[in-house]
């Protein structure tokens, strides 16, 4: 997800990108972000040759306006992300008195560049622009082809209140803008079930093939145990391994059998917050190996901060708070810290870190339960065993 300044940060970053791509094939190029008919003015009291980006329109992409930002749990209300797709037109301009292909040579290397990087990557937008945090946003940025007919490119350039010039359109798909209106995130129910533990449901053919069924618990805290169930789970030595989408390689865990159906491991401590994908993999005599299908695994994050917190507001009526946690929270992950029903969200960090600190625009006096999210995974708010909340995970805002 981005903030409101995305839209400066594809433009600034494509002038990056397409810089680079036009000084092999036309040494001395330069990329500019000008209005067409500034880029014409230019182009005619200038020397050098130049591609032009110009953002002509932006859209909204109707698939994704009413999609639920990531780590929306049921039950709660958040306002979607703005998904925008971004139109722009490229044109290039050769020096005034030279009679030459510089403008489809100006073209040419950029439509090869971005055809062979169509994606914006979170390098590049970190480096060429820095303001956003456009680099955090989960799903690229594609830069694509766009279709327009040679009579809407007319009726374009005639709008523009020039002569038309041959352009290029493209169109960046798709930047997702928070919404800057607070979410309400109620608190978790305790029990669902006689047991607790829901509706289950089980195949009962043989399986020749070794199938995890469930891991329990599905919300695991580092240092716990997890047990993974199943069928067809003695096919050989039993190992588990972890996959995160943000936090590099897989993490293997040993594993201990029990029987056919179950096998346990325990989490380390250092494993990342977070949804996990969880398989069991089964290597026979012989070293060959069979791996079940995934299944999602949750780590939830732990204050380490001693509890209950105190916070007192300042004079505008904000509240500061600084929480320590265990395992660290990497960049690129989404953390939040739950001040009753209210989503607050963390401060920018430029490294993994266990100290996030969040600040509440406006604070309320009055004591709050406390939950610190990581990536929608909450950290533990209820008694072990027991069917109501810890009285100690809370904030007394003063």
């Amino acid at each position: 997800m981005s903030d409101a300044l995305a839209l400066a940060a594809v433009t600034e970053t494509l002038r990056a990108v397409l810089q680079e791509a036009i000084q092999r094939a036309v040494p001395g190029a330069v990329v500019t972000v000008r209005h067409p008919g500034g880029a014409a003015a230019a182009d005619e009291e200038g020397t050098a040759p130049t591609l032009n980006v110009f953002l002509y329109r932006t859209t909204v992409d109707a698939a994704r306006r009413n999609t639920d930002p990531p780590g929306t749990h049921p039950g709660e209300t958040r306002y979607p992300a703005l998904p925008l797709v971004l139109h722009y037109l490229f044109t290039g301009y050769a020096p005034p008195a030279e009679d030459s292909t510089v403008p489809e040579r100006l073209l040419g290397a950029a439509m090869s560049a971005l055809h062979d990087r169509p994606e914006l990557r979170a390098d590049a937008l970190r480096a060429a622009a820095d303001f956003s945090d456009l680099h955090l946003q989960q799903e690229p940025v594609r830069v694509t082809p766009a279709v327009m007919t040679a009579e809407e490119m007319y009726c374009l350039w005639a709008a523009l209140g020039h002569g038309y010039r041959l352009s290029v359109p493209y169109e960046a798909r798709v930047v997702l803008i928070d919404s800057s209106v607070p979410g309400r995130a109620p608190l978790p129910v305790l029990r669902r079930g006689e047991a607790g533990l829901g509706p289950e449901a089980t195949a009962t053919t043989a399986e020749p093939w070794p199938v995890l069924h469930a891991v329990l618990p599905p919300v695991a805290v580092p240092g716990a145990d997890i047990v993974l169930s199943g069928s067809g789970l003695r096919a050989g030595a039993p190992s588990v391994r972890l996959t995160h989408p943000l936090l590099g390689r897989p993490v293997v865990l040993p594993a201990r059998a029990n029987g056919d159906a179950t096998v346990r491991a325990t989490l380390g401590e250092d494993h990342g917050a977070g949804r996990w994908s969880v398989v069991v993999v089964l290597t026979a005599v012989d070293g060959s190996e069979r791996t079940t299908g995934p299944r999602a695994l949750h780590v939830a994050p732990r204050i380490t901060s001693a509890l209950p917190l105190t916070a007192a507001r300042k004079g505008n009526g904000a509240v500061l708070l600084s929480v320590d946690c265990v395992p660290a929270v990497h960049p690129g992950q989404q953390a939040e810290l739950v001040v009753g029903d209210l989503p607050v969200p963390a401060e920018p960090f430029a490294r993994a870190t266990r100290t996030l600190r969040f600040r509440l625009a406006a604070g309320t006096p009055g004591r709050y339960p406390l939950r610190l999210r990581v990536d929608g995974v909450d950290s533990p708010l209820a008694d072990v065993g027991a069917e109501r909340f810890d009285a100690g995970a809370a904030v007394v805002i003063t």
